[in-house]
């Protein structure tokens, strides 16, 4: 996690700040929940993220290397609950700076849901001395998640123990197709991590789907899904899942919301008759 977390810093600092208020959020309705999009920095990860670089779809995407996007976390505001969907780098982004332009502040967020436990996803939930940020809010992670980075044979697991050790009781566990509450449902989508999660927000006829890292590239995983990143544990299931949930999403017209697709990462997803998609940013 430490590695992802400096690539992507230093990434950063490739793109230009863009500074407009309306440029660092995004705002949405799902039917009666005020959906937010909020950026924490921008990134442009290069074709050396790719597994497969020299494939068809980077010559033809990234002939110049460049991958502009960004990490974006996401707020859901129902009528009695704000809930933000990742946490961000911490003190590397600007996502608590952001969230105060969204209205939403640590001490009024009540739940925060992890899609996976990367550094730029958990990273914002801890403070420097190891200290709680959200301090009213219950974390919730994916049970395999949490085993997963508990018993990781690595350094890794340490940021997991923190997040144990620092939201104790307030840490909570989830599995897969349950409602965290009634308005979002846990969906399994493992391969980047073991448990890798996306989140189905619906009101009503109308609901948008968190895909966390399912897409890293949007300019070359549309082109060709089965492309997967050194960041993934089990790529080829990366890719599996990928390519379902791309299909299912533009069959549907789902709109989606990715962590890493440029802000504010919501749009929809287009198939051609080759196979190939296409994303559609939507602004509204």
């Amino acid at each position: 996690m430490k590695k992802i977390f400096m690539y992507l810093i230093a990434s950063a600092f490739l793109c230009a700040p863009v500074l407009a208020d309306d440029s660092q959020i995004r705002k949405y309705k799902v039917g009666s929940i005020e959906f937010i999009s909020v950026k924490d920095i921008n990134t442009n990860m290069g074709k050396s993220i790719l597994l497969n670089p020299a494939a068809e779809a980077v010559k033809k995407a990234m002939y110049d290397d460049q991958n502009p996007s960004s990490i974006n976390a996401f707020v859901v505001k129902t009528a009695d609950k704000t809930i933000l969907i990742d946490a961000g780098t911490g003190s590397g982004g600007n996502l608590l700076k952001n969230l105060e332009l969204a209205g939403v502040t640590p001490d009024t967020t009540d739940i925060v849901i992890i899609t996976h436990m990367h550094s730029d996803h958990i990273g914002g939930l801890a403070g420097p001395k190891a200290e709680k940020v959200f301090t009213s809010a219950q974390v919730y992670v994916a049970a395999e998640e949490l085993r997963y980075w508990l018993n990781a044979v690595s350094s890794e697991k340490n940021a997991a123990r923190t997040l144990k050790a620092v939201y104790a009781d307030k840490l909570k566990t989830f599995e897969w197709d349950e409602n965290i509450i009634p308005e979002i449902k846990a969906i399994g989508a493992p391969g980047h991590t073991p448990g890798h999660t996306m989140f189905e927000i619906s009101s009503g006829d109308d609901k948008i789907l968190v895909i966390g890292d399912l897409v890293h590239n949007i300019k070359v995983q549309t082109i060709d899904p089965s492309i997967s990143v050194v960041f993934d544990s089990d790529p080829k299931q990366a890719a599996a899942v990928r390519k379902k949930i791309f299909k299912d999403a533009a069959r549907s017209k789902t709109k989606i919301a990715g962590m890493h697709i440029p802000f504010p990462g919501v749009g929809y997803l287009s198939e051609d008759s080759a196979g190939k998609y296409f994303f559609n940013p939507s602004y509204r």
